[in-house]
């Protein structure tokens, strides 16, 4: 029997599903170490009286002995095992979790619905970047869970009566994809919100963030169709409209649509659609984690960390022995570039974590340095980035040198294309003037936009005194199509 030492699991029975995660305790810091999750759909199993049927606790059985079976091989010491919605719901919860307990080894916790709100809003906090008001949804199977906090203090909770799994069962129960089904569930969802709607607009907030995976269902549909990450509620109509078009449940295969979101994609959809209504929405973004990564910050006494994304490149720079000096002046520099091409400055962070990133890959190999630094980022944990800004720092960081592969410029889906070949021109053109030199070669050079290309300018004694850094700077205006 293999034993980790300083190593936690979290496993959470969802109402959808079922989730297990393992983190090892590495320098301070947690990393996932397995993560499984199990289609269970225990929420379909209350009946009107909440009793939860036999079958669908026997699902729950089956997967509960499996996960036991893990855990006893690993010999983990630090467990905590959470049940949300349907557990509190069912009249005979306790018969599940006696044999549930036994299969475990370890108890299973009903939380109340506001220690559901308050860990998702920790988990949130320790994964996604940003400060300030935040407004937080998760859409589960049987409960939807409404957080308002200030950076990492949440001020509003509450958990609703309704979720994925249920407005399947109680407004698409005949599969029609129709119109009426679509107003009755999203009004529905209007009525549960209603009470505790003025507790949230008496507030304003800066982000609003979905940390389900109905939302990332929705994003990952968005992306597939050519458009940005963000969810707006033209967004949302356009994919009612797709679903009505196809009529019947059996027939829903959207573009970008996984199999195991497919049956309560529609049911998902309608309560973000009344959420965004109710709540003037106007953008989500997914946010990096959510109960299972509180309850986890809750058994490790993580201290919360203000910017997320960058102690996460600090991390990585630090495991892969990046030359954090060199990389420091890269963005600088980069970002000098960037302000001169009035870049957009909500893309300016990310910008700056590539260069901090950008020799990534020499850790594996110098010659092939950004085919490797895209591998690694593409696969790596980045806590407090979503999965689109991930593959937009992957782009930059794989094409930082050498030719250019515009594919991954083009398919990275946090910005347009456009965007992401001026960020990519100014982190290229910031290596060359930085180099491996003491101090930056970048005085007297600037970049200027005239018509559809971007020039740029030197000065005389830059062309003079430095032939080298004019040789690299016109090899990549043969290379960059910017230039």
């Amino acid at each position: 029997m293999s034993v980790i030492n300083n190593t936690y699991a979290v496993i959470d029975l969802g109402s959808n599903s079922f989730h297990m995660m393992v983190v090892e305790q590495i320098s301070g810091s947690p990393r996932v170490i397995s993560k499984v999750k199990r289609k269970v759909r225990l929420a379909s199993g209350l009946d009107e009286n909440n009793v939860l049927s036999l079958e669908a606790m026997e699902r729950g059985w089956q997967c509960l002995a499996w996960f036991g079976e893990h855990l006893s091989a690993l010999n983990i010491d630090h467990v905590k095992v959470v049940a949300t919605a349907t557990l509190r719901l069912a009249v005979n919860a306790n018969e599940f979790c006696i044999r549930g307990n036994q299969l475990l080894g370890t108890k299973i916790n009903i939380i109340s619905g506001e220690q559901e709100a308050a860990l998702i809003y920790h988990g949130m906090a320790v994964t996604s970047n940003g400060s300030g008001k935040r407004l937080i949804i998760d859409i589960g199977g049987a409960s939807t869970e409404l957080i308002l906090g200030n950076n990492t203090t949440p001020l509003v909770l509450n958990s609703l009566n309704m979720g994925c799994v249920t407005w399947l069962e109680r407004y698409f129960g005949n599969n029609l994809l129709s119109s009426n089904n679509f107003n009755n569930a999203i009004s529905a969802a209007k009525a549960v919100i209603e009470p505790v709607k003025s507790d949230y607009l008496n507030h304003t907030w800066q982000l609003t963030l979905g940390a389900s995976g109905s939302v990332q269902a929705v994003q990952e549909v968005l992306v597939a169709q050519g458009l940005n990450e963000e969810v707006t509620l033209d967004k949302l109509y356009n994919l009612r409209t797709q679903c009505i078009e196809l009529g019947h449940q059996d027939k829903l295969s959207i573009k970008g649509l996984k199999e195991d979101r497919r049956v309560v994609f529609v049911s998902g959809l309608c309560i973000l659609i009344a959420l965004f209504e109710d709540f003037n929405i106007a953008t989500m973004l997914a946010s990096g984690g959510a109960l299972r990564e509180g309850v986890i910050h809750q058994l490790t006494n993580q201290p919360l960390t203000k910017n997320i994304c960058l102690a996460a490149c600090q991390s990585i720079s630090q495991r892969f022995q990046i030359n954090e000096q060199q990389a420091t002046q890269v963005a600088k520099v980069a970002l000098i570039f960037a302000n001169e091409l009035a870049i957009d400055e909500s893309l300016l962070p990310l910008l700056e974590y590539a260069a901090l990133l950008h020799e990534l890959g020499v850790s594996v190999d110098y010659i092939d340095a950004p085919k490797h630094g895209y591998y690694l980022l593409t696969h790596l944990p980045l806590a407090g980035f979503s999965k689109q800004q991930k593959l937009l720092l992957a782009a930059l960081v794989g094409n930082y040198k050498g030719e250019i592969d515009v594919a991954l410029v083009e398919n990275q889906g946090c910005c347009n294309s456009e965007q992401a070949q001026e960020m990519l021109l100014c982190l290229r053109l910031a290596v060359i003037c930085v180099g491996r030199y003491q101090a930056p070669r970048c005085d007297g050079i600037s970049l200027n936009r005239l018509g559809d290309v971007i020039a740029v300018q030197v000065t005389q004694l830059v062309e003079q005194s430095s032939p080298l850094l004019m040789t690299q700077l016109a090899q990549e205006i043969e290379i960059n199509p910017l230039m």
